[in-house]
């Protein structure tokens, strides 16, 4: 769609009111402590793009999103060996655009982490 005919449609809806919808979702039980100990494993980092997390949160801790590379809806297993830890870009980039070679360099990453920790 053109950047003139979005502005025309914003403009046609600007006095609309608000609507909203209930919507029935499902909702996958976590682990917090497989979360809490994938952003512990990445010492502050983002283990895509390699980057130190953009802010920390209130207490103090380097803000990353835990992400499982083989999502739950599709059969993923909430465990270490499964979750790694993003910045919110990435996080939503995997979401977005789940690239093979992301998936790949983040399999490296948990394949590491399987040759130092013996469960």
């Amino acid at each position: 769609m053109s950047r003139k005919n979005l502005e025309r449609l914003v403009k046609e809806k600007n006095n609309v009111k608000t609507s909203y919808r209930t919507i029935k979702t499902t909702t996958y039980i976590r682990d917090p402590y497989i979360a809490e100990y994938a952003k512990l494993r990445a010492d502050g980092f983002c283990q895509l793009c390699g980057e130190k997390a953009p802010f920390y949160t209130k207490n103090n801790k380097p803000y990353l999103e835990a992400h499982h590379l083989k999502w739950l809806s599709k059969g993923g297993t909430d465990t270490i060996d499964n979750v790694v830890a993003l910045c919110p870009n990435c996080h939503r980039k995997m979401h977005e655009l789940n690239d093979k070679d992301d998936i790949k360099k983040l399999k490296m990453v948990l394949d590491e982490y399987d040759k130092i920790i013996d469960y």
